[in-house]
C-alpha cells in the first residue's frame, strides 16, 4: 500500500431497504358507489333508455284516459266507482290479463337484461371490470341501479296513470274509486316490479343471450309456467304444486282480494295469501339472482 496516495473517501452508507407502502385499499361502499355512479352514466347515454321511459308514459296516459270506459254500470246506464281489485289491476297494467305487468316487459328490455346480456355480447365487460375493479361489485351495481330505475320508473307510471284517470273521471262527472284502498296491492306491485330487473340480469348472465332471457321472461310466465304446472300436477304428490310456481305466486302478490270469480282466480293461478305470495316471489328473484352472480363470475375469467 502506498503511503503516498490520496485517501479513497469514504463511502456514504446506503439507506436501509424498505418494502413499499402499497395504497389503502378502497373500502367496498366507495368502490359499489362509484360502480353505480358508472352504470347511471351509461343508462342515460342510451337512446333505448328514454324510448322505453317514453312509451311508458304514454301507455299511463292512455290507460288514464280509458279508465272512464272500464267503470261499471247502474242498471240505469249511470256509472259506478270502479272496485278495489279491478282498481289494482288497472295501475299495475293487468297483469291478470297479461299474466304479466306491461311496464315489467317493456322496462325489463333497458334495465334488467341490458346491462349484463349487453356487454357479454358485445365484448365491453371487460372495460367495465378495468373501470369498477370487481366483477362481483359491477354485478351488485347494475342489479342495484336497476332495482332503482324500474321501480322509480313504476312509481312515476302510477302517479302519472293516476293524475290523467282521476281528472279524466272528474271532468266527466263519474265517481272517483276509494284511491287509498288500492295502497296494499300497490306497494306489493312496486316490489314485484323491482324482482324483474334480478331476474333479467341473472337470467342474461346464465343464458349469455338477450333474445333468450327477454323470451323467456316473456313465454314462461304467461305460457310455459302454466304447461309445466300441469304436467306436474298429474304425478302423485304433486297436485298443488301450480300454488307455489314463482309467477302465479307474483300475480297472487298483486291481488287486492283473494275471494274472486272462479275465472279471474284461474287466470291468477295461485290462491297464496298475498303475504306468503310475495315472499316465495323474492326468494325465487333472490336465487336466480345469486346464480347470475356466481355465472357472471366464471364468465368473466374465461
Amino acid at each position: 500500500m502506498n503511503p503516498h496516495a490520496p485517501a479513497t473517501p469514504p463511502t456514504p452508507a446506503s439507506p436501509p431497504l424498505t418494502a413499499p407502502t402499497s395504497p389503502a385499499p378502497t373500502s367496498l361502499i366507495t368502490a359499489l358507489r362509484r360502480a353505480m355512479r358508472y352504470e347511471i352514466r351509461r343508462l342515460r347515454g342510451l337512446t333505448s333508455t328514454r324510448i322505453v321511459l317514453g312509451l311508458l308514459c304514454a301507455v299511463s296516459i292512455l290507460n288514464g284516459i280509458l279508465l272512464r270506459t272500464d267503470l261499471p254500470t247502474a242498471p240505469d246506464g249511470a256509472p259506478l266507482a270502479i272496485g278495489p281489485a279491478d282498481l289494482a289491476d288497472w295501475l299495475q297494467h293487468s297483469p291478470t290479463a297479461q299474466q304479466v305487468p306491461l311496464s315489467a316487459l317493456l322496462l325489463v328490455f333497458v334495465f334488467g337484461t341490458g346491462p349484463v346480456a349487453g356487454e357479454l355480447r358485445y365484448g365491453t365487460a371487460r372495460t367495465t371490470w378495468l373501470t369498477v375493479g370487481s366483477r362481483g361489485i359491477a354485478y351488485t351495481a347494475k342489479l342495484m341501479v336497476g332495482v332503482a330505475a324500474v321501480i322509480g320508473a313504476a312509481v312515476l307510471s302510477l302517479m302519472l296513470q293516476s293524475a290523467v284517470g282521476a281528472t279524466t273521471l272528474a271532468l266527466t262527472d263519474a265517481p272517483q274509486p276509494a284511491w287509498s284502498e288500492a295502497g296494499g296491492p300497490v306497494l306489493r306491485y312496486l316490489l314485484v316490479m323491482g324482482c324483474w330487473p334480478v331476474l333479467g340480469a341473472g337470467l342474461a348472465a346464465l343464458l349469455c343471450s338477450r333474445v333468450a332471457t327477454v323470451l323467456a321472461l316473456t313465454l314462461w310466465p304467461i305460457l310455459a309456467e302454466r304447461l309445466t304446472g300441469l304436467l306436474l300436477g298429474k304425478l302423485p304428490g304433486l297436485g298443488g304444486i301450480t300454488e307455489v310456481l314463482p309467477f302465479a305466486a307474483a300475480r297472487a302478490a298483486m291481488r287486492a282480494e283473494r275471494g274472486t270469480d272462479p275465472f279471474t282466480q284461474a287466470l291468477v293461478g295461485s290462491s297464496l295469501p298475498a303475504g306468503a305470495a310475495t315472499a316465495l316471489f323474492v326468494l325465487f328473484t333472490l336465487a336466480v339472482g345469486a346464480l347470475g352472480w356466481f355465472a357472471y363470475a366464471r364468465r368473466s375469467t374465461a
